[in-house]
């Protein structure tokens, strides 16, 4: 016998999906997880690179500007040539031991410029001798300390800002003049321009001082808020960027680092389409040669499938005829047998069921009230002595009565049938009670033919008498049978004692109820008959109000008998 467990196993292994699928899906994520680290990377190390030059450049020209500022003696320096040519020494050793290149100057009080490396005086000068403008005005405000600011020239049109340190020279606690240090923009934006990461400075006013891309700028030189906030991927005008951030200087400064990724992006996403691409013409490829290795070897399968979708839809009478002299005619041969079994099962369940059935509903119908009986034969008993000719109509009802509740011969008679039944007992109980009960008949005669169960409206007639007399003295019952839409509407109306609330919501869930628990036997005899015979879409309703009486509703489906 052939193993097609084996051959099957052998096929999928060599032509297996799976981990050609595996294996890419690992590609890609490797492939992204190295361009994700490489984007972070660049982008943190050009952030921390600026961050570093930034903070020690300015820190470094602080204390430089201290240290100069304590060395400074202005009349010495004004008169003295050998003591101005060694404070020009000095700051130069400190402008080239921080390597960007730098102007610096001395002036005294009244902004006269005692040592530059320059030949004119800067623009923050010439301003400062008309009014405590910039860094001047601030130093006067706090000629303690060193400080720093960027500024921009009015001469140049572009948002760049030169980086200015300065430091009042005290004697005696009096400003005798200034010390000087301007970087230039050029030289900051030469340290800090990529290609690829683009550098920006706020200070804690939100101008931008230091760009290497005015992209970022909005009105007065100000960082656009939608850069300010971002933090890792975003994107903005339809390119895509990394950012991070890093605060320098005690917060006085914020670093920014974009970098532009939407080219990279574009690439990335193009070789996953050919990488995609590939995948699918590798898969096709392999889907149509495994199709036809396995097609010739699964044609038993679809024989099987075939049966059992049968069987899922109700047909039984599919057999499969399997003969291949391996597993699959095993697994034929178990399910012809299977499907003999289960249609012998199925027909014995039924008939059971309905065997079960037919027993429940006549155990109902049997369920003859012996009251009723016993009370008639009373009444027979006085009549015969009163009303010879009443009692002999009496009798002639009771037998019609007891005749027709005890026939076998079918479960659903006519409406005609049924009416001429629950007449007689209605004439009886007219005997018992007189004028204090009457009846009214709406019965179409077209709907005579139609097929109700058998002792249907008897039961609830009963019950009205039982339970409708305690506080009425007349009682007026009506019949009446209609056809709406599909159904067929029995309404048995009385104007009885009405059923309080408690009793009829009692009679409600006694209705729902699988077993009857309660004293309402007929009213859940009937009831359970019509869901028996017809479904739980069908049965009884009650409404009961005071002043108005009982009304109970049957709902059945349309049978015609022939």
């Amino acid at each position: 016998m052939n193993h097609l467990k084996d051959e099957l196993r052998r096929t999928f292994t060599i032509y297996a999906l799976i981990p050609i699928f595996i294996i890419s899906i690992i590609v890609f994520i490797l492939a992204f997880a190295y361009w994700n680290t490489n984007v972070l990377e660049r982008n943190h190390n050009r952030l921390n690179a600026s961050c570093d030059m930034m903070s020690t450049m300015i820190s470094n020209y602080l204390d430089n500007a201290n240290d100069i500022a304590g060395l400074c003696d202005m009349n010495v320096l004004r008169d003295n040539k050998t003591a101005k040519t060694k404070m020009y020494e000095k700051l130069y050793q400190y402008t080239s031991m921080i390597g960007v290149h730098t102007d610096f100057y001395i002036f005294d009080a009244q902004m006269n410029r005692l040592i530059s490396n320059q030949i004119e005086d800067p623009e923050f000068a010439e301003l400062a001798r008309i009014a405590d403008w910039g860094i001047i005005g601030q130093i006067k405000r706090e000629p303690m300390a060193p400080i720093f600011t960027f500024t921009n020239s009015i001469h140049r049109f572009d948002s760049q800002m030169d980086l200015i340190i300065g430091k009042a020279i005290l004697e005696e606690g009096q400003i005798t003049g200034y010390v000087l240090f301007v970087v230039p923009a050029a030289q900051i934006l030469s340290a800090m321009i990529n290609p690829d990461v683009h550098i920006v400075v706020k200070d804690r006013y939100d101008y931008m001082p230091i760009c290497t891309d005015d992209f970022f700028g909005a009105a007065m030189n100000k960082m656009k808020p939608e850069f300010q906030h971002a933090n890792g991927y975003f994107s903005f005008a339809d390119t895509k960027y990394y950012s991070s951030k890093k605060a320098i200087l005690d917060g006085e400064l914020m670093v920014y680092a974009f970098t532009s990724i939407g080219g990279i992006v574009s690439q990335l996403v193009n070789t996953v389409m050919i990488l995609i691409g590939v995948l699918i013409i590798l898969s096709v490829s392999i889907v149509i040669s495994v199709k036809k290795q396995v097609e010739e070897k699964t044609k038993m399968i679809d024989q099987l499938v075939e049966a059992f979708s049968a069987v899922k839809q109700g047909n039984l009478d599919m057999r499969l005829h399997i003969n291949t002299n391996n597993e699959f005619e095993i697994i034929g041969e178990a399910y012809n047998r299977m499907l003999f079994s289960l249609k012998e099962l199925m027909q014995t369940n039924h008939e059971k069921a309905r065997a079960t059935i037919i027993s429940e509903i006549k155990q109902l119908e049997s369920q003859f009230n012996p009251h009723f009986l016993f009370n008639s034969l009373e009444n027979i008993k006085f009549m015969i002595k009163l009303d010879p000719a009443a009692a002999s109509k009496m009798i002639i009802a009771l037998s019609n009565i007891l005749r027709y509740s005890i026939s076998t011969s079918s479960s659903e008679v006519t409406i005609q049938e049924d009416m001429e039944y629950t007449q007689s007992y209605l004439d009886i109980q007219k005997y018992r009670f007189g004028n204090r009960l009457n009846y009214i008949l709406h019965i179409p005669e077209e709907l005579n033919h139609c097929s109700v169960p058998k002792l249907l409206i008897q039961p609830i007639i009963e019950n009205a008498i039982k339970y409708g007399f305690h506080d009425c003295q007349h009682m007026l019952v009506e019949i009446e049978i209609k056809m709406i839409e599909s159904a067929l509407i029995l309404t048995i109306t009385n104007n009885g004692t009405a059923i309080d609330e408690q009793s009829l919501n009692e009679i409600r869930a006694m209705l729902i109820s699988p077993a009857n628990v309660s004293q309402h036997s007929g009213l859940y005899n009937v009831n359970r008959r019509i869901q028996l015979m017809y479904g739980d879409s069908y049965g009884l309703e009650i409404v009961s109000s005071y002043c108005e009486g009982t009304i109970v509703k049957i709902v059945l489906p349309i049978h015609k008998k022939q």
